[in-house]
């Protein structure tokens, strides 16, 4: 009924004479919880020249504030801790904290929430929850507790207090002490998507390599100044800066020349790992990771020069490219913001590590930047490597081409080794991994590769990169964004998903067709008089397979709650069932207690899946309906579970009883709470059903459909 509710109130948000009266009662509504809280630090609220009464101060906050980096308590970060409850961003975070049951949120990067209230029992159920008790219990004893509890420390709050109102007023610091160690840079700029990940990452690359940290921030940056001041403030070589164009060399003044510098860009995702690894190879001289755009596509593996004048080295190439070419490669310069060197040290071996990526926003600076009396870069070795030519020059540096080869398979057969650009509509980097289309590309890339085939994958931001010219055939796995064929290669179009957002058009161009229902295939194959093969999903059959886990009593889900209330993890939950949900967005439609974790890394999958008392499962509806089958059930039977799913056409044969179907929520509640052994296979018959789908539906199967294909269209 709560549920129902909710949703109606929603609804009528959207209705343009009921939206502005309530959005009022919203306001009205959140101020209210806000304010019997008790967290709103005035001291720290005036620092950034805000109201001067509490009630002002919530007002302007639920208004304007929580969008434009106005915060009402110093330890509470607005994007991160959005970045943990699915209503964050619509609404006020503070609000959608105080209100969720969740018991693991993180609010600040310099103040672990989750700690606290395990040290101090009951800071949950307080006033504010553990905001409350937390500032509240500082500001009474004069002491808090800063870092992560494992390795916090236990500073003075009046100290810590006026660091961060100083921060949030903008009075940061433009001088550092005399450095003795390695230093790590982290810069912040002013809209950086989530300060909390890049804080946390340079604090533990600065532990890792017991090296000062200098946290650099951009002019206006409340909610990242606040965080690392109180992180300045626990850490002993810790230093806050502002982000101006002398800021490195002030660091390097105050380094002892000879040690290490390593740096983070303003809007680089990079982990700590990679920051250590880049400090330890700064020895041999100046070092980069490989630069990524944020569409994915390569931004720079170093600057190269031709002709007096710079350019970046493999721009627009996939990153498969890149590797390809070994773990160094050895530019003119390193390229990018994020990097590692020895202070005064001067060296002309740049090396830029293909092993080691930094996404950032690409950028043309260096492009044509005068570098006479440098040597020209061989370039034509560097690619041939790669099995390249150089074809021309441009402003931006060179084009290519692939020299033809061919690939002895098992089977005897003699075939080209074609370059095959798969297209997904995944995001690139961290959001596309909680994508299945992510790893769905990377199994069947795998396969490809099995068949001597050359293969790079495309996030949707880089399906139109500039050097698609060198594909031979693209391979569009169609989910819930369009993609295109291409003029100059075999284009394939396989439809995994999404079957209600595709008409005929998006079949024009494409050279052969294919779709994972059998039913839609047929269907749409006479209606539109274009021919469509059925090729269903699929499994990695040499990661899913049987590991010998003993079964237990719990059921799975994994997956993302996709912004519903999903009833086959919702009503199980309900019902008192035992049931781990895996996935990112579930706060706020089950209980915090349901769920294990935001995610399951791909790699214990099998075992997961193998060791639960069934996996559960469901489908978008326009699947269900077309006879689209999940990849997961694939995924799942071949490693030797069972599953619970919705019905679609044609699981019942491919699953040969391994999936118990259902059509209603009571019939799924009765399947799941009698004896599953009565319905779903065990022992010996389960483990020849999964051998049988590793065989039959496995991506190496597919990939040789595939290929046979596009073998066939090129002759």
């Amino acid at each position: 009924m709560l549920r129902r509710a909710r949703a109606v109130w929603r609804h009528a948000r959207s209705l343009p004479l009921l939206a502005p009266a309530l959005r009022e009662i919203d306001r009205l509504w959140w101020a209210r919880t806000i304010a019997a809280a008790d967290v709103v630090d005035l001291d720290y609220v005036r620092a950034q020249g805000g109201p001067r009464s509490s009630r002002a101060a919530i007002r302007h906050y639920t208004r304007v504030g929580y969008r434009t980096d106005f915060a009402l308590n110093p330890l509470f970060m607005e994007r991160l801790v959005s970045s943990q409850l699915p209503d964050a961003g619509r609404v006020p975070a503070l609000y959608a904290y105080l209100i969720s049951d969740a018991e693991d949120i993180e609010v600040s990067v310099a103040w672990d929430a989750v700690g606290y209230s395990r040290r101090v029992p009951g800071s949950r159920q307080a006033q504010g929850r553990e905001l409350g008790h937390g500032w509240r219990a500082a500001r009474s004893s004069g002491a808090i507790q800063l870092g992560r509890d494992s390795d916090g420390a236990l500073v003075d709050w009046s100290s810590a207090h006026r660091q961060a109102r100083e921060a949030a007023a903008g009075r940061v610091q433009r001088e550092l002490p005399p450095l003795t160690g390695d230093v790590v840079v982290c810069r912040l700029a002013r809209d950086e998507g989530l300060p909390a990940r890049p804080l946390d990452e340079a604090v533990h690359a600065a532990d890792g390599l017991s090296a000062a940290l200098v946290l650099a921030v951009a002019s206006g940056s409340t909610e990242s100044a606040t965080a690392a001041a109180l992180l300045c403030a626990a850490r002993a070589q810790t230093f806050l800066m502002l982000d101006d164009e002398l800021l490195l060399k002030r660091v390097e003044d105050a380094a002892v020349d000879g040690t290490t510098l390593v740096v983070r860009g303003p809007h680089s995702e990079i982990p700590a790992q990679s920051l250590i690894r880049l400090a330890e190879s700064a020895a041999q001289g100046p070092v980069a990771p490989l630069w990524l755009g944020w569409d994915g596509a390569v931004a720079s593996a170093g600057r190269g020069v031709h002709g007096g004048r710079a350019f970046h080295l493999l721009s627009g190439a996939p990153s498969e490219d890149a590797v390809a070419l070994g773990p160094e490669i050895h530019p003119w310069r390193i390229a990018g913001s994020t990097f590692a060197r020895r202070v005064g040290v001067g060296s002309t071996a740049h090396r830029t590590l293909t092993e080691l990526v930094v996404r950032a926003p690409a950028s043309d600076e260096d492009v044509g930047r005068d570098a006479s009396g440098a040597s020209d870069t061989d370039v034509r070795s560097l690619v041939a490597r790669r099995g390249w030519q150089v074809a021309g020059w441009g402003p931006s540096g060179p084009s290519f081409v692939r020299r033809p080869t061919s690939v002895s398979l098992a089977d005897g057969r003699r075939v080209p080794s074609l370059r095959w650009a798969l297209k997904i509509a995944a995001p690139p980097g961290l959001p596309g991994e909680a994508w299945g289309d992510t790893h769905f590309a990377r199994g069947l890339a795998n396969a490809l590769r099995r068949l001597g085939q050359e293969v790079v994958i495309d996030a949707y931001a880089a399906r139109h990169r500039s050097t698609t010219s060198l594909d031979d055939v693209v391979l569009a796995l169609r989910g819930p964004e369009p993609l295109e064929p291409q003029v100059d290669a075999v284009s394939l179009l396989w439809i995994i998903s999404h079957p209600d957002e595709i008409d005929s058009s998006d079949l024009d161009g494409f050279d052969a067709v294919f779709a994972a229902s059998q039913g839609w295939a047929d269907e749409r194959s006479a209606a539109w008089g274009r021919s469509i093969t059925p090729l269903l999903q699929c499994t990695d059959a040499r990661r899913f397979q049987p590991h010998g886990v003993a079964r237990t009593d719990r059921f799975v889900f994994v997956g993302t709650a996709r912004g519903i209330a999903r009833p086959s993890v919702v009503e199980p939950v309900r019902a008192g069932l035992p049931v781990d949900v895996y996935g990112p967005d579930w706060r706020g439609y089950i209980p915090s207690s349901a769920i294990k974790a935001t995610g399951a890394p791909n790699a214990d999958l099998p075992r997961l899946y193998e060791g639960a008392r069934a996996v559960l499962n469901d489908h978008w509806p326009a699947m269900q309906r077309h006879g689209f089958v999940s990849n997961r059930l694939f995924d799942v039977v071949a490693a030797g579970g069972r599953a619970v799913s919705d019905d679609v056409a044609g699981i019942d044969e491919l699953f040969q009883g391994a999936v118990a179907t259902y059509r209603s929520v009571p019939e799924m509640l009765r399947i799941l709470e009698n004896d599953l052994d009565t319905v779903l296979p065990a022992g010996d018959r389960l483990q020849a059903i999964a051998a049988s789908v590793r065989r039959e539906h496995s991506f190496d199967a597919r990939a040789d459909t595939l290929l046979r294909t596009a073998l066939a269209l090129r002759s």
